[in-house]
């Protein structure tokens, strides 16, 4: 971390109540060739156990996996707030570990849509040697990774060109990956959401989607953002004064400030910790 970002986290961590969310993979989770082996480095762990016993500190992991997913992989503590599917899914960790989902639920029309995005990937799939499908509650997503870059850039253009352009379809391209949901939805619009929510209470209500760098009404906690993936810009471009957010490696951004790696995510958590442990909160 350079001066400027630790400045800025010794100011944020004096701040309660604070909001502290984080996108998994590449940012967590460093990328595994097979998606259910990633886990989060062990010291991210230990500090997010050590914030998430905070009363000032409510955690949030926001991801394009499914918010189950998230609960098996991040092992989260809990009180954390789960969202999955860019925005699609969000719940809590009760206090015996469960998941428990906001009410959620496709009409049939979107439900049959999802169901034909999905074949339409999985026949793309299997004209691409090691891309693979995988199935989401409103979406279903083509993976690249396993793919040279040419073949991936090439099967990912024709996601996005084939079913991605399908009348009520919203795709999503990201770091080896095109999603394609049925449901309109971003990072940033469940982070506002996530904000005017209460600790402890009921999910806020959907509201339309700010225009990027937009500064909205509401009050809510500060919030410190870390994320990697270009779906996390939309999340980063909702932040406000006082708020802190972290572009994970070298890719453009609108964050004000960047950590190279996993690694650096892990010192930036294990810091807010220790500053957290000096203050005293009300």
């Amino acid at each position: 971390m350079d001066d400027t970002l630790s400045a800025a986290l010794d100011d944020f961590a004096a701040s309660s109540p604070i909001l502290i969310a984080l996108d998994f993979d590449g940012c967590l989770a460093p990328f595994e060739q097979d998606p259910a082996n990633s886990r989060p480095l062990p010291e991210s762990s230990a500090a997010l156990a050590r914030l998430g016993a905070d009363p000032g500190v409510q955690l949030a992991l926001v991801s394009g996996r499914p918010a189950a997913d998230l609960l098996t992989l991040a092992a989260p503590s809990a009180g954390t707030w789960l969202v999955g599917s860019h925005g699609g899914q969000t719940g809590e960790v009760g206090a015996d570990g469960t998941l428990h989902l906001d009410p959620f639920e496709l009409t049939t029309a979107q439900a049959e849509l999802r169901a034909a995005v999905a074949d339409a990937l999985a026949e793309l799939a299997a004209a691409y040697p090691g891309a693979w499908v995988e199935n989401k509650p409103a979406a279903a997503a083509l993976h690249t990774r396993g793919l040279p870059p040419a073949a991936a850039d090439e099967a990912l253009s024709a996601a996005m060109a084939g079913p991605g352009a399908w009348l009520g379809v919203h795709p999503i391209r990201g770091n080896q990956v095109a999603e394609l949901a049925v449901l309109e939805v971003t990072k940033g619009q469940a982070l506002e959401r996530l904000r005017a929510r209460p600790l402890g209470g009921p999910p806020a209500p959907p509201r339309e989607a700010s225009a990027p760098g937009e500064v909205t009404s509401a009050v809510g906690p500060r919030v410190l953002y870390a994320g990697d993936d270009v779906t996390d810009e939309t999340a980063l471009a909702t932040l406000r004064a006082g708020d802190v957010g972290v572009k994970v490696g070298e890719a453009p951004t609108v964050a004000g400030h960047r950590v190279a790696d996993e690694r650096a995510v892990a010192r930036m958590l294990t810091h807010l910790a220790d500053r957290r442990a000096t203050q005293t909160t009300p």
